[in-house]
């Protein structure tokens, strides 16, 4: 029985769902929107959550075969821990969920919502077998997602908003690139085209490690700069800052010098840990 609940965990990646729900909360804060608790933020951190659910349902339920070929222990489908249509199940009933409190949010986050996850959802039924398209979606994913905790409760774009939204983008582009040269052995055998299947392996490499570390001088951007004024000369948002800078640059060397699948699922956590780590560094710097 555990052991199915665990299954049934990796399946919809809850912890990945618990924090794409946090950046919502996160968007909500820089914008200065989230005042205390606010039902409608709940409401808007619920259906991102079914959203992911429904999307890694999804995922893994497409990505079948090509889990399995890369040999994915993480995947519960590929290793048959769970029946696949189980998949299909979680994805429609997760789908519904989020659609239906959409009635509770305003005009401007249900459209987004409405027009979002259909889009978001299309990418496991097609676009990822569209060579950029695969890895530029599950970043404009994560702009979505920031635009969201910014209009829950106003229509308004703050504009430290793009901002944050662009760092999103490339985090997972670059994220999802990264994931994609651990599975290029069986993207290659069913002809699934990546960046790394077209480009090669050391240009997949270059391009996350470009990325990365263009992410390091990005998140100093807000000291130097009057991105926000809760940052700007904040030597203890400086200081801060540093330990998820130095943990990138640790993670980018080690992505140079292994691209093994075994040390690429070794970096996905601590990409993971890093990315998390950052938000609460400018939380922090923004609240002391």
């Amino acid at each position: 029985m555990t052991e199915t609940i665990q299954a049934y965990l990796r399946l919809l990646r809850v912890n990945r769902a618990i924090s794409a729900a946090f950046a919502v909360l996160f968007a909500g804060f820089i914008s200065r929107d989230l005042m205390g608790f606010q039902w409608e933020y709940l409401i808007a951190c619920l259906v991102v959550l079914f959203s992911a659910f429904a999307n890694f349902a999804l995922n893994d339920y497409y990505d079948h075969e090509n889990d399995r070929l890369n040999h994915r222990e993480d995947r519960p489908l590929a290793q048959g821990d769970i029946p696949r249509r189980s998949a299909i199940l979680f994805a429609v009933v997760s789908s519904a969920i989020a659609l239906f409190l959409t009635l509770f949010l305003n005009p401007v986050s249900r459209f987004l919502i409405l027009t979002g996850l259909p889009l978001s959802l299309s990418y496991h039924l097609g676009v990822k077998k569209i060579l950029i398209l695969k890895n530029a979606s599950i970043g404009l994913t994560n702009v979505g997602i920031i635009l969201l905790g910014s209009l829950v409760t106003d229509s308004t774009i703050e504009p430290v908003i793009p901002f944050y939204a662009v760092i999103g983008f490339f985090a997972g582009f670059s994220y999802e690139v990264m994931l994609d040269i651990a599975d290029v052995e069986g993207d290659k055998a069913i002809g699934v085209e990546t960046i790394p299947t077209r480009f090669g392996l050391k240009a997949a490499t270059w391009l996350v490690s470009l990325l990365s570390l263009g992410g390091v001088f990005v998140n100093l951007l807000p000291f130097f700069v009057n991105v926000d004024p809760r940052l700007y000369r904040d030597t203890l948002f400086l200081l801060l800052i540093i330990a998820p800078l130095v943990s990138r640059i640790s993670i980018t060397r080690s992505l140079l010098n292994d691209q093994s699948r075994e040390n690429i699922f070794r970096l996905k956590r601590r990409v993971f840990r890093n990315i998390q780590l950052g938000c609460l560094c400018f939380l922090a710097g923004m609240l002391l």
